[in-house]
C-alpha cells in the first residue's frame, strides 16, 4: 500500500469517525474496531484473524474478563467512552496483557475513539511509546505500523527506552574519560568521578523536570571556558543544592534545597575541555523521558566486566520486574483495597500503608525498589479512589495528598556504587510519581536515604556472622547469578568458607542465590488475616533452585512452613546475562484462609513459527525467542512444578553401582585421530589395550561412530603405562605440560598443596575422571545402556562394551533388553523429568537424585518381563527401520514424535510403556509420580528393615536370563 493510499484510507476512517461515532463504548466499539482494520487495509477485524471481545481468565481463575479485541501476537485494543482518562486504565490493560498467553501481544493500545495510546509493556511501563489522536491519522500513522495488513516497523515519538540508553551512554562515555589512566593531568579517583557523576545525573535530571530553574545546567557548562571554571561553576552548583538558605547576591539564590544525602559532600572536579562537551551533550538529551533504568545502565558502563559477572548486576527490564513485585505487592493490596467496604478500612489500610516496608537485600541500582515504589505510589492513589466511590466524594481523588515515602524502601548491595545508584533511582522516583499521579506533595527537599540504603555484604559481616538485614514486611529482589560450581573461582575460597561456615544449614553444593532465599524467608514476618499485604516475598533466582541441593537449601526450606503461590519455573533472563532463571513468589503462612486457592505457575513455550511472530521479534526481550504460558493449579511444589512432589524420595541403597558418568579426559591430548590410532598399532600390536574407540552424545544420536579414539592407561602405574611406548610418549608431550600449569595455577590460588589440579599431577598419563569401577564392569558384559546426560527427551541406546563413553554420557551396566523396556518407558521418563536438574530448557540426567531414586518393579512375573522385553526390542527396531529412510540420526526420528498422525514409533512407545505398567502393577487412572513415590518410600523402608526388595536389572528368579540378552548395539568398526 503507497502512502497515498494509506492517507486516503486513514483520512476516510477519520470522517468516518466525526460523522458516526458518539463514543459509546458498548454500543460502538465494535463497529469503530472493524473500520480501523478496514482503514489499515484489512477486509475487517475477523478477517484479519482477531478476536472481538476475547475471553481472559481472572487472576486465580475465578471468573471471565473481555478484551475488546485481541490480535496475537500483535495487539490488544481496550476501548473506554469518549473523553475517558486513558490513565486511569492502564492496569486493566496490563492485566488483560499479562494473562494473553501463549501468542501474548507486542503492543496494547488504549483508545476512547479520540486517542490511541500504543504500550509495548516488554520494554517500557510507565507510559505510552506514543499517543496517536485520531483526526490525525492520516499524517501521523507510524506509531500504528504493525496495524497494517502488511506491517511496517513502527515509529515512536516517546520510546523511552532508546532516549535512556543514550543519555547513560553520553554520561557513561564522561565518566569513562575521568578515570582514564592516560588523562592528561592524571585520572580522578574513582569514588570521586562517581560522586561527580550521581550529582550531575541528579542536576540533568531536574533541571528539566522543574526541580532546577530551566537550562540552568546547561548555561553553566556554557560558561565552563577553563578547568578553574567548570571547577567553581559546577562544584557551587552542588554546594548550592546542599545549601537550606542562600544569600541575595548568591547567582544560585533561585537554587532550591535538595538533600544532605547525596550533595554532603561537593564533587568539584576541574573538567577538560573534552569531559565539558560530552556533558553539554549530555544535557540535551531529553531527560523527561528518562527513565530511572539509566541508573542500571549507568552503573553497567561504570563497572568492569570481571565485577558485573562476580556480582550479579544485571540490567533487568520493567516487565520481568513486575513478575515479582506484582505478585509480592501489588495483588495483595489491591485486593483488601477493592474488598474494602468503607471509609473507615480504608483510611486504616492507607495508614497501613504509610508503615509498609520493603527490602530488596541485593538491590544493585534500584531498579526493583523503584517498581515497587512507583506501584505503591499508584496504589495509594488508588486508595483514594475508592474512599471517592464509596463516599461520593469526587474531592477525596482529585485532591490526593501522598504519604507513601521512599523512606519505607531500604536496599543492601555489596558495591557502594551500586548504593549510590539506588539512592538517586528512589530520589528520582518521588518527583515522577508526582507528577504522574498529581499528588499535592513537595518534591523538594529530596529524601534522604543514607540510613535506608547500606554498601555492605548481605550474607556476613566483618567477624563472619550472619548479616542483620533491616525489618521489613516484604523482600523483593534479584540476588547475583552464581552457581555452586562457580563461587570459588568468583569470590575466593576464604569468603566461600566462611559464608559456609555462618550457614551451615545450606549444603556446600546449593547456588549462591539460595542463601538470599533461606535467609528472606527466616527475617519474614508471618502473613496473617489481620494484616494480609505483609510477610511475602518474592525473588530471581537461577533456574537450579528448584534442582538437588539448591532446592533442599532453599525452596525445600521455605515450603515447610511457607506456601509459594506464583513462581516461573525457566526463562532466559531479560538483561546481559546470558542465563536462565528461575521467579518464586510466595507468602510465610499454611492458613488455609490465607491462600488462593489456585496458584499461578509460568512455563517457558517457543513461540509458533509464524510470520507474524518473527516480525515482531525485534529488541528488547522479545529478541530472546520465546514467551511464557502458565496454569493455575492447586499447588507449586519446591521443584516448581504442579506435578507430584517428590522432593521426598529417598535414595534406594540396591540401585547404586549401576548408573555412572562416562569417562573425562580433561585435555585434548588424550584424543587421537584413526590414522594417529593406526600409526601405534603398527608400531605396537599391544597398543590395543590402551586405544579405544570414543563415543559421545552426538554420535549416540546420529548412531555414527566418528574416527575418535582415545587413550586410556585406566589405573595402571607409571611403569605399567611406559610399557605402550608410543601412547605414553604423546601423552608425555601433549598433556603433562597442561597439567603442570594448572597445579602451578592452582597452588598459586589456593596457597596450599593440594587440590584436584595437584592431585592430578600425580597420576598425570591417567584421565582426570578415568570411571574405573565403571570400566571394569563393561568389560564383563555384551553390551551396555548409554543416553545423552543433558537432553530434552532421553533416547537410550546399546553399545559394545569395546566403545569408550565420554562424560557427556550417562551409562547403565545392564545388557538385556527387559532394563532396556525399564529406563526407555515413559515411567522412566516422568520420573526423570521430577527429579532431575536443568540446564536452560534441557534435562540433566544426574545419578544420584534421578537413578538412585528410581524404583524398579518389585514383584514382576516372567510374563510381564518378557512383555517389556519385547515391547523395548520393537521400539529399536522401528526405530533402526526409520534411520535407513530419515537423516539426520534418532534424534530427527523422535522429532516426529511431536507430529499429528499416525507414527509407527508412537505406537511402539505406547505399547512399552504399558508393559511397564503392567510390570510395576500401576494403574493408569492414578497418578504415576504418586505411584512411584509410594513404591519409593516402601522400598526404602523395607531396605532399612533389612527385608528383601528387587534391584534394577532381570530380577532373581527369571528362569531363562540370558534369553533377554540380544545383539544389536553400536558397534566399533
Amino acid at each position: 500500500m503507497q502512502n497515498d493510499e494509506r492517507a486516503t484510507r486513514l483520512a476516510s476512517f477519520v470522517s468516518w469517525v466525526g460523522t458516526n461515532i458518539k463514543g459509546d463504548e458498548k454500543g460502538e466499539a465494535q463497529v469503530y474496531l472493524d473500520r480501523l482494520f478496514q482503514a489499515f487495509g484489512h477486509e475487517g477485524v475477523r478477517e484479519a484473524g482477531a478476536t472481538l471481545e476475547d475471553r481472559i481468565k481472572k487472576a486465580g481463575g475465578k471468573g471471565t474478563s473481555f478484551a475488546d479485541l485481541v490480535w496475537k501476537p500483535v495487539v490488544l485494543i481496550e476501548m473506554k467512552k469518549r473523553g475517558e482518562d486513558l490513565t486511569r486504565h492502564y492496569r486493566q490493560a496490563f492485566d488483560y496483557w499479562t494473562r494473553l498467553v501463549p501468542g501474548r501481544p507486542r503492543y496494547v493500545i488504549l483508545c476512547n475513539f479520540d486517542e490511541l495510546w500504543v504500550y509495548d509493556f516488554d520494554t517500557q511501563m510507565d507510559s505510552p511509546l506514543d499517543r496517536v489522536q485520531v483526526v490525525d491519522l492520516a499524517t501521523h500513522w507510524g506509531p500504528l505500523g504493525f496495524l497494517f495488513s502488511k506491517p511496517e516497523k513502527p515509529i515512536f515519538g516517546n520510546d523511552q527506552l532508546a532516549v535512556t540508553r543514550k543519555a547513560a551512554d553520553r554520561l557513561a562515555e564522561c565518566f569513562n574519560e575521568l578515570v582514564n589512566p592516560h588523562r592528561i593531568g592524571g585520572p580522578i579517583e574513582r569514588s570521586g568521578a562517581q560522586r561527580f557523576t550521581l550529582q550531575m545525573l541528579v542536576a540533568l535530571f531536574a533541571e528539566d523536570i522543574d526541580l532546577l530553574p530551566r537550562y540552568k545546567v546547561s548555561q553553566l557548562l556554557e560558561e565552563c571556558h577553563t578547568k578553574q571554571d567548570s571547577r567553581d561553576l559546577i562544584g557551587g552548583l552542588f554546594e548550592a543544592m546542599n545549601t537550606l538558605e542562600k544569600t541575595p547576591d548568591d547567582r544560585y539564590q533561585d537554587v532550591d534545597y535538595f538533600n544532605g544525602g547525596l550533595f554532603s559532600e561537593t564533587a568539584r572536579i576541574a573538567l577538560k575541555s573534552n569531559e565539558v562537551d560530552l556533558l553539554k551533550a549530555a544535557s540535551r538529551e531529553d531527560w523527561p523521558k528518562v527513565r530511572p533504568e539509566i541508573f542500571g545502565t549507568l552503573f553497567e558502563h561504570s563497572l568492569g566486566k570481571e565485577d558485573r559477572h562476580a556480582y550479579g548486576a544485571h540490567f533487568t527490564h520493567p516487565s520481568d520486574i513486575m513478575k515479582i513485585v506484582g505478585p509480592t505487592i501489588v495483588e495483595p493490596w489491591r485486593k483488601v483495597i477493592d474488598e474494602a467496604g468503607t471509609v473507615k478500612r480504608l483510611r486504616e489500610l492507607w495508614q497501613r500503608m504509610q508503615e509498609y516496608t520493603v527490602l530488596d537485600p541485593a538491590c544493585g541500582s534500584g531498579n526493583f525498589l523503584y517498581i515497587a515504589y512507583r506501584e505503591l505510589k499508584r496504589l495509594e492513589a488508588r486508595l483514594f479512589e475508592r474512599m471517592a466511590e464509596i463516599s461520593g466524594d469526587d474531592n477525596l481523588s482529585q485532591k490526593m495528598i501522598g504519604f507513601v515515602s521512599a523512606r519505607q524502601f531500604f536496599g543492601l548491595d555489596i558495591n557502594p556504587f551500586a548504593v549510590e545508584l539506588a539512592k538517586v533511582t528512589m530520589m528520582i522516583a518521588r518527583k515522577l510519581a508526582i507528577d504522574e499521579l498529581h499528588i499535592t506533595e513537595r518534591a523538594l527537599p529530596l529524601d534522604n536515604l543514607d540510613d535506608n540504603f547500606k554498601a555492605t555484604d548481605a550474607l556476613i559481616d566483618d567477624m563472619g556472622n550472619p548479616a542483620q538485614w533491616p525489618i521489613a514486611d516484604v523482600i523483593i529482589g534479584n540476588p547475583p547469578f552464581l552457581g555452586a560450581k562457580r563461587l570459588k573461582p568468583e569470590r575466593g575460597t576464604d569468603y566461600v568458607n566462611a559464608v559456609r561456615k555462618a550457614y551451615p544449614e545450606i549444603p556446600g553444593m546449593a547456588d549462591y542465590c539460595v542463601y538470599w532465599f533461606r535467609k528472606a524467608h527466616d527475617r519474614l514476618p508471618r502473613c496473617t488475616p489481620k494484616d494480609p499485604v505483609a510477610g511475602r516475598a518474592g525473588l530471581v533466582g537461577t533456574q537450579n533452585i528448584r534442582n538437588n541441593q539448591s532446592r533442599v537449601g532453599g525452596l525445600d526450606y521455605i515450603v515447610k512452613t511457607g506456601t509459594i503461590i506464583e513462581a516461573v519455573d525457566n526463562q532466559p533472563w531479560s538483561g546481559e546475562a546470558n542465563v536462565h532463571v528461575s521467579l518464586v513468589n510466595w507468602m510465610n503462612s499454611q492458613n488455609p484462609a490465607m491462600l488462593p486457592e489456585l496458584r499461578r505457575l509460568w512455563f517457558k513455550r517457543a513461540p509458533p513459527p509464524t510470520s507474524k511472530t518473527s516480525r515482531l521479534k525485534e529488541g528488547g526481550p522479545a529478541a530472546k525467542q520465546f514467551e511464557l504460558d502458565y496454569i493455575d493449579c492447586p499447588s507449586i511444589s519446591p521443584s516448581l512444578s504442579d506435578l507430584e512432589d517428590v522432593s521426598g524420595a529417598k535414595l534406594v541403597i540396591s540401585n547404586k553401582r549401576f548408573c555412572y558418568t562416562g569417562q573425562y579426559p580433561r585435555h585434548h591430548g588424550f584424543m587421537l585421530s584413526s590414522s594417529e590410532a593406526d600409526s601405534m598399532l603398527k608400531a605396537n600390536p599391544a597398543n590395543r589395550d590402551v586405544v579405544w574407540p570414543f563415543l559421545v552424545g552426538r554420535e549416540m544420536l546420529s548412531q555414527e561412530l566418528s574416527d575418535r579414539r582415545v587413550i586410556d592407561f585406566q589405573t595402571r602405574s607409571i611403569h605399567d603405562s611406559q610399557f605402550y611406548k608410543e601412547p605414553f610418549a604423546h601423552i608425555q608431550k601433549l598433556t603433562l605440560p597442561y597439567i603442570m600449569e594448572k597445579a602451578s595455577e592452582e597452588r598459586r590460588k589456593t596457597k596450599k598443596d593440594t587440590g584436584q589440579d595437584q592431585n592430578w599431577l600425580n597420576t598425570w598419563w591417567q584421565h582426570f575422571r578415568p570411571r574405573a569401577e565403571l570400566i571394569n564392569k563393561l568389560s564383563q558384559k555384551r553390551r551396555y545402556i548409554i543416553c545423552s546426560r543433558v537432553t530434552k527427551r532421553p533416547i537410550f541406546v546399546f553399545v559394545s562394551p569395546l566403545i569408550r563413553p565420554g562424560d557427556a554420557l550417562s551409562c547403565f551396566v545392564f545388557e538385556d533388553d527387559y532394563s532396556f523396556g525399564i529406563l526407555q518407558s515413559n515411567v522412566h521418563w516422568r520420573w526423570f523429568v521430577a527429579k532431575c536438574s536443568k540446564l536452560t530448557e534441557r534435562f540433566r540426567y544426574t545419578p544420584e537424585s534421578v537413578f538412585d531414586t528410581f524404583p524398579w518393579p518389585q514383584a514382576p512375573n516372567p510374563t510381564r518381563i518378557d512383555a517389556v522385553a519385547e515391547a523395548g526390542r520393537e521400539v529399536r527396531r522401528v526405530r533402526d527401520e526409520a534411520l535407513t529412510k530419515l537423516k539426520g540420526g534418532l534424534r530427527t526420528v523422535y522429532r516426529t514424535l511431536e507430529l499429528p498422525g499416525k507414527n509407527p514409533l508412537k505406537v511402539a512407545h505406547a505399547a512399552l510403556d504399558s508393559a511397564v505398567l503392567a510390570a510395576y502393577g500401576f494403574s493408569a487412572k492414578r497418578d504415576l509420580l504418586a505411584q512411584l513415590l509410594a513404591l519409593n518410600l516402601e522400598v526404602s523402608r523395607r531396605e532399612q528393615a533389612g527385608e528383601p526388595v528387587t534391584a534394577p536389572g532381570i530380577p532373581p528368579g527369571y528362569p531363562d536370563p540370558a534369553r533377554l540378552v540380544t545383539d544389536d548395539c553400536i558397534r566399533a568398526d
